[in-house]
């Protein structure tokens, strides 16, 4: 870790760009609570990679147990142990609001506050998001827990001693008030969940509607498109590039095969007509057997690159590697294309048997107000679909997503061949109800007969009849 000081309101604005949105919580889709403070510190100190400081078997000495509360910090990176365990956990310490502490936690639970305007706890709950969420690397949808401010947890014993005395350098011991460091770091009182009730979805639970930052996968590199505190006004607006104009993410036209055995790796991609797009973003990575992700490689360009070659000196056989490109403009960095592939996989890699690529596009989408007593077409797009999409399933469930118990699916079928390179099906009227809700999942299988890692989803709802 650099020694530097370090500002606690450089931590919370590094949170701020990282969370809630866009997730819910998924360890497998590498944002858990240490894949969070790896982009925290990746962006803080410009790629620097905490696993070397606080996360292997040399570094127990970096932490010390917790003796009292007021000897904390805001910013204070805490621990539920000395070193990695199974159950090891950490949080960010962030100060406190009405005398109670608070955390900044990556996680599937945890006491989430909601405060009245005396800064006092009325209520703590869980929060649910509205689409379900997974990624290349799980097959478990999920729609709760994610990164979020919570209350303290007492399971927090440890503290990073590094990090600790470069935010004491950094005039961490001169407040604790929340609100305070807060507004000094441009932001919010508190964040919006922690201001007012959310909608309740048809279970009754609290729910934000992610439908804007969904698309997002573990790395952005400039943080999340909507800053925390301008979520509710951009949802009202329904027009994300009203607060963060970003460029639209690039296509990639040509990549690596899955399983490729040798070079030139060369993946190549193009911007969308029209866009303003000043200069691009390379990143290559590697997978490890574990699940986590490490970035060999990053490039930053002055100009709209549209190719790149992989070193093959950076690469190992039997590991999987993916290059991800983002276009810059004058509002950012846009969203990353992602092209994966395994490199020289030795003969039986269950990731061989593997589809990788998964729909994207669905229509309708984002609880999208259908005419009732129509039959409403869903359609969605996914690249080279002869290939990827030999055949496709599709489900519909009324009101709840796929994972709640005792979901009711009221429609499905599977195309195959031509029909389902078509990326389009048809929803007969007499399975949906005027002034409800639905959820629906296409989950392709590729010419190899290999499933995709998990379905997408949309959501879309039928108007009141007339």
């Amino acid at each position: 870790m650099r020694s530097s000081p370090l500002s606690p309101l450089r931590v919370l604005q590094a949170l701020e760009l990282f969370g809630p949105q866009a997730r819910p919580y998924n360890f497998d889709d590498h944002f858990d609570c240490w894949g969070l403070v790896q982009r925290v510190f990746d962006w803080l100190d410009d790629g620097f990679d905490m696993n070397h400081e606080a996360a292997d078997e040399t570094t127990a000495g970096n932490w010390q147990e917790i003796g009292r509360r007021d000897e904390l910090v805001p910013g204070d990176l805490l621990a539920t142990h000395a070193q990695p365990a199974q159950a090891y956990h950490v949080v960010f310490n962030c100060g406190q609001v009405g005398g109670r502490d608070l955390v900044y936690d990556s996680s599937p639970r945890g006491r989430i506050p909601l405060f009245d305007g005396r800064g006092r706890v009325v209520a703590d709950r869980p929060i649910h998001t509205r689409y379900a969420r997974a990624t290349e690397t799980t097959d478990r949808l999920r729609d709760d827990g994610g990164a979020y401010l919570r209350l303290w947890d007492e399971r927090m014993r440890f503290f990073h001693t590094g990090l600790h005395a470069r935010l004491v350098a950094g005039g961490a011991a001169e407040e604790r008030d929340l609100v305070a460091l807060r507004r000094a770091a441009g932001l919010d009182d508190l964040p919006f969940y922690c201001s007012r009730h959310l909608p309740r979805d048809a279970r009754g639970r609290e729910v934000y509607d992610n439908a804007a930052t969904r698309h997002l996968d573990y790395y952005v590199p400039d943080g999340a498109p909507v800053p925390d505190d301008l979520y509710e006004a951009l949802m009202e607006r329904g027009d994300a590039s009203a607060v963060q104009p970003r460029p639209p993410t690039p296509q990639i036209v040509a990549a690596p095969r899955w399983g490729v055995a040798q070079g030139p790796l060369t993946v190549s991609w193009r911007y969308p007509h029209g866009a303003a797009v000043s200069g691009c973003r390379i990143e290559v990575w590697e997978e490890s057997w574990d699940l986590w992700r490490y970035r060999l490689q990053r490039l930053d360009r002055d100009a709209p690159l549209t190719s790149f070659e992989v070193p093959e000196a950076l690469l190992r056989p039997g590991s999987r590697y993916a290059v991800v490109v983002y276009a810059r403009g004058p509002g950012g960095f846009s969203g990353s294309a992602v092209a994966p592939f395994l490199y020289r996989p030795a003969a039986g890699d269950p990731l061989l048997t593997y589809n990788h690529v998964r729909p994207r596009a669905l229509r309708p989408d984002a609880g999208a107000c259908v005419p009732p007593d129509v039959c409403v077409e869903l359609t969605w797009e996914i690249a080279a679909a002869e290939q990827n999409q030999a055949k496709a399933a599709v489900a519909v469930f009324a009101d709840v997503n796929c994972l709640a118990e005792g979901a009711q699916r009221v429609f499905a079928c599977v195309q195959e061949g031509a029909d389902a390179a078509a990326c389009r099906c048809a929803v007969p009227a007499a399975a949906l109800r005027h002034g409800h809700s639905y959820y629906w999942y296409v989950l392709p299988t590729n010419a190899g007969g290999h499933d995709a890692y998990a379905p997408a989803e949309g959501v879309f709802s039928i108007a009141e009849g007339g």
